[in-house]
């Protein structure tokens, strides 16, 4: 037998229900997104309060200051300390192992170090890339990678500039 009071107060039920459900799924959301807003923002802050130290700027300078005189290296002004040391290197190529895939090089500052080359290292030459076999000796590379357990720098891309005649 139909009911019409109480088919239409299950039908408010549900309906009551479903809009209570989907009010707490959309404050879910919006709590989720408040939640990453707020990590990317504290993101952002820490990294604009390290700037200078990422980017191996000296403290001194202060922000969106240009010293008179910038550091001058063998490569312009990539030598100085505009990479930082943990996982980049710049310099010359002092040898190439290729028995066990490490690069040796010299920065400007004299200190060698040791740069592991594997699969995953993409080296380039102006647009063309090229491979290990190709590095000479006395070449000026950038090398950005990651640090290994072992002290060495596991390269994930080598710059290699061309040699620049007077």
């Amino acid at each position: 037998m139909f009911n019409f009071k109480e088919d239409w107060y299950k039908k408010l039920i549900s309906r009551v229900l479903i809009g209570v459900g989907l009010l707490i799924l959309a404050l879910i959301i919006f709590s989720l997104g408040i939640m990453v807003g707020f990590h990317k923002a504290e993101f952002s802050y820490h990294w604009g309060e390290n700037y200078d130290r990422l980017f191996g700027m000296p403290r001194d300078l202060g922000r969106n200051k240009i010293p008179d005189n910038p550091p001058r290296s063998v490569l312009g002004n990539l030598g100085g300390n505009e990479f930082s040391g943990g996982n980049s290197a710049v310099g010359s190529i002092i040898k190439f192992d290729s028995v066990s895939s490490t690069l040796y090089i010299k920065g400007d500052d004299n200190v060698e170090k040791n740069i592991v080359i594997d699969t995953r290292t993409l080296i380039r030459m102006g647009p063309k890339t090229i491979q290990p076999a190709d590095l000479k000796t006395d070449d000026k590379v950038v090398i950005l990678g990651v640090p290994s357990s072992t002290g060495q720098i596991e390269a994930r891309f080598i710059r290699v500039f061309p040699p620049t005649t007077k």
